[in-house]
């Protein structure tokens, strides 16, 4: 669990960071200047559509569970799910901290750490998505059964 977590947590940067080297070719700073503007509307999306997906989820859970009687049997499944929005609550609060950050006086005078922070930035909407990735791939697992 804690490995995949740091898995996500180092996939999530890197491709933050390549998103803001991509940028930088490109001499553009649409991303980064969308996800000032828009992050935290998306990250409380995101956990909406991710709460609700969780509830379809649980449900077919419980038919599943009701059938077969053994009601230990999604115990890690109802883990994770806990997991999933717990991740999701963090998100918003670090992406929080780290646009208060951005907007600092500090930063506006060290701006050799405005390209750390925008791929911090990035690395928080792509950890997102991730989440989110995986928890639509949940329904097409309980699908199957």
């Amino acid at each position: 669990m804690k490995n995949n977590i740091i898995f996500n947590i180092l996939l999530s940067i890197g491709a933050g960071y390549l998103l803001t080297e991509l940028q930088s070719f490109l001499g553009t700073t649409y991303l980064t200047s969308f996800l000032k503007q828009n992050l935290i509307t998306l990250l409380v999306a995101l956990i909406a559509i991710n709460s609700a997906t969780l509830s379809i989820v649980l449900t077919k859970v419980r038919e599943l569970l009701d059938k077969s009687g053994q009601q230990g049997a999604f115990a890690n499944t109802k883990r994770q799910m806990i997991l999933s929005v717990n991740e999701q609550v963090v998100l918003i609060v670090v992406a929080m901290l780290l646009l208060i950050v951005q907007d600092s006086d500090f930063i506006k005078s060290h701006v050799e750490y405005v390209t750390f922070l925008n791929v911090l930035i990035i690395g928080c909407f792509v950890y997102a998505l991730r989440i989110l990735h995986d928890t639509a791939k949940s329904v097409f697992v309980i699908l199957d059964y």
